[in-house]
This record gives structure tokens, sequence and C-alpha cells, in this order.
């Protein structure tokens, strides 16, 4: 009777105010059910997070389900409930600091305590004699003890900074939760917390930097400060060409460019996958706001980069092929979806090379293509993803640059699909081989592509092939 009525009382104030009670009491149930389910599967995650233990597999598995269900329901959330959505953010982080770091985050503190040591970790491997009074606990869960450090100088000298602190092992994981928060607060700030919840109940984010210890939050706060500084101001407000309108590069609207530049930079010397971003931004404020604006924007936003690798260079002698782009190289117990495709057709393992060759071209026809910083990004991330050679499950969190504000499934589902890898360990437990079973590259694949071929068939009949016409 009350569906018939609210149809029939359609007109009426009765229908109305009985609609907002209804949509008053879905905004605070489910976000609170939400809340509940991420907490309770986080604390049970902690217990199981040991997935060497062919046990555990399964019971991390249902945990991450109680995680996942929330974050689905949190799809729902309420715009205005902001403190609700960074108190869960905070406490389910916070719950999987008793996790035993990735290896990742042992290598990347290992060569920062050796280059704070003034020894060259570009030089040495880990198993070099020189660096025997070094090894300490951490030294059996080393990555790749016979090779040189592949990360970016400016990584390593922030981890490196930390260290004069203090040896930063057993707080290092509270200081990446506290970036990972501040950027959950910025995603708020600017789209509400309905769609900061996508990043901040992101089961895959809690994991991978509370648990894991995954850096991604260094590089993502910095960068996705500066690109949102340039959808509010510049891609709100009409694209590009409101600069030169607004009074070119010296305006309020110019230094606010020069800004988001400068942070742009900083990101992309902590992740040079993220240099395209700023590459479409310089190219753009050149082609439409003229060669000085766009020499100043460069200058502001590549001076991060080049100055860290000068600094390497001069310093440390590194060898930029071996760390610039380390997803396109063969990392142990990484997947992949198009160079895998390629080596079991063909049956060859091709350079990865080849593939950030084309990745490159690819990458410069979007720039030239795409006439939104959002579109761009979108696609460029996707493609990278795609192509590497070397993908680990927090290398999806490079979506949420794009995939929070616009709220596009690629993040959303790849979050969620990618936890399929974890599943690998039921199979090879504590063996040294690594063959990713071709029904778990389905699981973790499909929804990622379904995804992006859903944003891709969706942006174009709502927008067309271009977001801004000017």
């Amino acid at each position: 009777m009350r569906g018939n009525s609210a149809i029939l009382n359609q007109p009426g104030g009765g229908s109305r105010q009985g609609s907002f009670y209804r949509t008053k009491r879905r905004d605070y149930v489910l976000p609170f059910l939400a809340a509940a389910l991420v907490l309770l599967g986080s604390f049970r995650l902690v217990g199981f997070s040991d997935l060497s233990v062919p046990e555990n597999v399964s019971k991390f598995q249902i945990s991450f389900g109680f995680i996942a269900l929330g974050y689905l329901l949190s799809w729902h959330f309420a715009k205005r409930l902001t403190w609700l959505m960074l108190l869960v953010a905070a406490v389910a982080r916070i719950a999987m600091l008793p996790v035993e770091p990735g290896e990742t985050l042992n290598r990347r503190l290992w060569d920062s305590k050796i280059l704070a040591a003034e020894h060259n970790p570009y030089e040495l491997a880990p198993d070099a004699e020189r660096l025997l009074p070094f090894r300490g606990e951490e030294w059996e869960s080393l990555l790749d003890k016979e090779r040189p450090s592949r990360y970016l100088p400016g990584l390593l000298w922030v981890y490196s900074a930390f260290d004069e602190l203090g040896d930063p092992q057993d707080w290092f994981k509270t200081v990446l939760v506290v970036f990972d928060l501040a950027l959950c607060l910025l995603f708020a700030l600017r789209f509400g917390a309905d769609r900061a919840a996508l990043y901040a109940w992101n089961p895959l984010v809690i994991y991978a930097v509370g648990g894991l210890g995954i850096d991604s939050s260094l590089f993502l706060l910095p960068f996705v400060a500066g690109y949102l500084i340039w959808d509010f101001w510049i891609d709100q407000k009409g694209g590009v060409s409101v600069i030169k309108a607004s009074g070119g590069i010296g305006s309020a609207l110019g230094q606010m460019v020069c800004v988001a530049s400068l942070l742009m930079g900083i990101g992309a010397a902590l992740n040079v996958l993220m240099a395209p971003g700023l590459l479409w931004l310089v190219w753009h404020v050149l082609k439409r706001s003229g060669i000085r604006a766009g020499l100043v924007a460069l200058v502001f936003g590549a001076a991060p980069l080049v100055l860290s690798l000068m600094w390497a260079s001069i310093s440390l002698n590194v060898d930029f092929g071996r760390v610039l782009a380390p997803e396109f190289g063969f990392g142990e117990r990484g997947i992949s979806l198009i160079p895998a495709m390629v080596s079991f057709v063909s049956g060859l393992q091709v350079n990865p090379l080849v593939y950030l060759a084309i990745l490159s071209l690819a990458t410069v026809w979007m720039v030239h293509s795409c006439e939104s910083l959002e579109r761009f990004m979108s696609f460029y991330l996707v493609w990278t993803i795609a192509l590497a050679t070397t993908v680990f499950p927090w290398s999806f969190l490079l979506l949420a640059v794009v995939g929070v504000g616009s709220g596009n499934y690629v993040f959303r589902v790849s979050s969620l699909s990618v936890f399929a890898y974890f599943g690998a360990y039921r199979i090879f437990g504590d063996t040294d081989a690594w063959s990713m079973p071709w029904t778990l590259q389905v699981l973790i694949w499909l929804p990622f592509l379904f995804a992006a071929a859903h944003y891709t068939v969706g942006s174009r009949t709502k927008h067309g092939f271009y977001v801004h016409h000017f």
C-alpha cells in the first residue's frame, strides 16, 4: 500500500515527505552497516595475514569478503559523513599495522639505510661483502638480494630523510598511514565523503598501505593535489583557454597552474609513471596559452624529477635504464595482461622495451587527442597497466588518481578482483616456483577489461570524443 500511495499521490507533499524519510534512513543505515563490515573484516584479516600457512588463505579471503561487502555498500555513502569516512579509514589502517610488511617496503628501507650510510645502493647489491655489517632481522625477506637498487633516486632520498630520524623499520608504516589519511581528506574536501570512500574504504588500499606498507600515498598525495588544483581551477572553469583570457601565466590563475605543475612534478619524481600527466599539462598550456606559459609550467613541473636525476647521475652514477620504468622489466611474482597473452600465443618472451615503446606512442597520441586531464589519465593509466610486464596488486592504486573523482568502475572492480592474486598461495605455499594459474588470471583481468570497456563506451556516449569543446 505504501508503494501505491506514493505513486498515486506523487504531486502531493506526503509522498515527497515519505521519500525524504526513506532517503534519510538509507543515507544513515547503509554507511554505518558498511562501516561495521569494513572494520569487522579488517580486524579479522590481521589474524590470517600469514599466507605462507595454507589454512590461512581461505580465511584471509573470507575476511576480505567482509571488507569487500562493506566497500560495495559504501558506494551509496552519504556525502556529508566525512567524520565517519575518516574514522573508519583510520581504524581499519591502524588495525592492519601488526601485519608483516611486504618485501617491497623492506627492500626500500634497506636501500635507504645503505644510502644514509654513504654507500651507493645503485652499485652495491644487498649481498655484497661490504654491506655485511648492515644485515639485520629483515635480511631474509629482502627482494632481489643479488641486484642493486632499481628505485627512483627521489624516492630513496625521501626514505633516507626518514632514516635520519632513527630506524624507521618499526614506525614507517604509521607514517604511510598518516599520508594516506591526508589523501582521503583531500578527496573528501574536493568530491565529498561519498567519493572519498571509494579510496578510504577500498580493501586493496587498506591492506596494501596499512598491512604491506606500500608507499603509494607518498607520490599520490602531491600528484593528486596538483591534479585537483588543475581540475577545479582550470577544467571546471572552461579549460586551458581561460589561462590566457585571465591574463596569462602571471595572473592568479596562472600561478595556480604553476603550483599544480610543481605538485605533479613532485609526484612524478617519486614515481615516473606519473610523468605523462605532467607532459599533458605542459603541452596543452603551451598550445593554448603561448610558449611563455608553457615553458614556465615546464620549469616548475620538471624541476623535481630533473634535479633528483641530476643528483643521482653526478653523485651515484645511476643507470637510468634500470630505475626509470621497473614496471617494464621482469619482476618476481609479477603478473601481466597483454605481455602474458602474447607470450601464451607465440610462446616467446618479448623484450619489455617493445611494450614501453608502444605505450610511449599511445601516450603521444592521447596527449594530443584528449582535451581533459581526467580523460587522458584514465586512458593512460589503463593502458599502462595493460602493457606493463610486471604488475602487482598495488599497481592498480595508480587508478585512484582519476577513479575517485569520476567514480568509474575500473578502479572499483580491479581493487576487488585483484585479491584473487593472493589465492595463488593456496597452490604454491612456500615453493619458489611462480606461474600464475590462468583461472586466477581471468578472475583478475576480466573485470578490469569489462570496466575499462564500460568507461570507454560511456565517456564517448555522454561527452563525445572530447570532454571539453572550445
